[in-house]
């Protein structure tokens, strides 16, 4: 027995490494690690048994005394370290310091997740040694710390296949969310995929935009550079159902219409369809006007009556040149402070934009809403190819670009009803709810289009106009962000000097220094 005792000191020395290294690296295997635990404890006794004697004769010794007063400090630290990591678990305080802050929410998920109407729960699959479960749980957490109405349940797809089959899960990945009667699945989780999920769930009404066509406006179904099938995808994401109208053949706008998009019209109108968008207006309807230079195709008239201002010209920024563009394309950096507007940081793009100002008039609450620098000016004369600033002919910078008409409407008065003769009293209807009617006018249609949707905040200011219009404030916010290349461009003498630098000198440096201490440690 007494032979074996080193040998069982050192066994259980090996083997609760082992189950140690395996918990950490290995949690699945919780057999293994119980098994490996569980001889490791009893070889540990084992030698404690047989060899207490030399165990308390050690314990005295200086040097073991030494060990222990170490031992005593590790734990200390170690005790330190374990209480902050505590404290800072339940008080979270974490800096993104990456350029477009990929890692926080975004203010769009904050205000969708913060305003959840109610429970939702997310049903995730994941096998345990998927390193997307890691980033999945870690995005979540971001969740949880906006709202307690989600519940997660994480599931291993090939541990319980049942539940998988259940749900028809055939990709690892696949988040499922249920609110209600409604059920939607998402393949991929990211944090777009996953609010945008969580509003699929809890919106029982879907809403719907439709886009004008028939004057060679621009397609939502082309996918072409100056098409608007990215603009129609971001919409159907935020859980509007898009459709294109032919007006000249409804004869008017749809009852079920939301909001009415006019993208880039290249013909004229006829007036029956303009008494339709009027009335639709009347009505209480919203409508986004993206009107392009060179022509007005007779909505001068109307749009004057709903006090905006259109005029034949073209907005010419010299200092666009500074962000590469081209001087017919001005940076639209002076924004006005507007519900759509009021959370954007980023500037505007737009190419080939026309001036729109706003008409004061007592029936309607007017508002610019963008503006172009102030070195620019809306040039009147752009058709000669020779463009300069006249005063008195252009209008000098900054120059009013889009402007936000609207317009409240009052119920039509009903005449009072007449005594009953039966009882004496006077019945009358409660009175109905005052509608508004709201137009947004924009001097270009180009900044929503497939080639220009994506750059600087154009598809945030397309996607928060068309929420604001269709009354869905919680979506008028900045979408989540995403990673931003940033290469770093080396000449050939910058990379010989890094590669010099990181492979003989600092290593030397490192050596010299080991090789000093070492000597004259040995000197004294």
């Amino acid at each position: 027995m007494k032979q074996l005792s080193p040998f069982a000191g050192w066994t259980a020395l090996i083997l609760g490494f082992a189950a140690l290294i395996l918990f950490l690296f290995l949690p699945e295997y919780t057999l293994g690690i119980l098994t490996t635990a569980a001889v490791a404890a009893i070889n540990a006794v084992f030698f404690l048994v047989t060899s207490w004697k030399e165990v308390l004769h050690a314990l005295k010794t200086r040097t073991a005394l030494y060990g222990m007063n170490a031992t005593v400090v590790i734990f200390v630290v170690l005790g330190i370290l374990i209480g902050i990591n505590v404290i800072t678990h339940h008080h979270k305080l974490t800096w993104d310091l990456t350029e477009t802050s990929v890692y926080t929410l975004s203010p769009q998920t904050r205000k969708i997740t913060q305003n959840l109407p109610r429970k939702v729960k997310m049903t995730a699959f994941f096998q345990i040694n998927n390193p997307g479960r890691n980033e999945f749980e870690q995005l979540m957490d971001g969740y949880k710390e906006l709202t307690d109405q989600i519940e997660v349940e994480l599931v291993d797809p090939v541990r319980r296949p049942a539940v998988a089959k259940q749900y028809g899960i055939t990709t690892a990945g696949t988040v499922i969310f249920e609110s209600g009667e409604q059920t939607t699945k998402v393949k991929k989780a990211t944090e777009e995929n996953l609010t945008n999920g969580l509003l699929q769930v809890t919106r029982d009404e879907q809403k719907k935009i439709y886009f004008l066509s028939g004057h060679k406006e621009k397609s939502v179904g082309d996918n072409g550079k100056s098409g608007y099938s990215q603009a129609k995808k971001a919409l159907e994401r935020d859980h509007y159902k898009v459709e294109e109208l032919l007006l000249l053949q409804t004869g008017k706008v749809p009852e079920d219409a939301n909001v009415l998009v006019i993208n880039g019209p290249e013909k004229d109108f006829q007036k029956s369809e303009i008494d339709a968008i009027d009335t639709y207006l009347n009505q209480g309807g919203a409508v986004l006007l993206l009107l392009d230079p060179q022509q007005d195709f007779g909505l001068t008239e109307f749009l004057g009556q709903w006090g905006v201002d259109i005029r034949d010209d073209l907005v010419i920024d010299p200092l666009a040149k500074l962000f590469g563009a081209d001087y017919t394309t001005p940076i639209i950096s002076q924004i006005s402070d507007h519900p759509i507007t009021r959370d954007m940081g980023q500037q505007l793009i737009y190419p080939m934009l026309r001036s729109v100002s706003a008409i004061t008039t007592e029936y309607l609450k007017t508002t610019q809403l963008l503006y172009s620098g102030p070195k620019s000016w809306a040039e009147k004369d752009y058709k000669s190819g020779k463009v300069r600033l006249d005063p008195g002919i252009d209008l000098e910078g900054p120059v009013s670009v889009a402007v936000v008409a609207s317009k409240e409407i009052r119920p039509a008065v009903k005449p009072e009803s007449k005594p009953e003769a039966s009882s004496g009293t006077q019945t009358s209807d409660p009175p109905a709810p005052t509608k508004k009617a709201h137009l947004v006018v924009v001097g270009d249609s180009d900044f929503a289009s497939n080639q220009f949707f994506s750059l600087y905040g154009n598809s945030d200011f397309f996607l928060n106009t068309a929420s604001w219009l269709a009354k869905e404030d919680n979506l008028i916010s900045i979408r989540p962000r995403t990673r931003k290349w940033s290469p770093i461009t080396l000449t050939d003498t910058q990379g010989n000097l890094i590669s010099m630098l990181g492979i003989i000198v600092f290593p030397s440096l490192v050596l010299l220094t080991g090789f000093g201490v070492w000597w004259k440690r040995r000197s004294l």
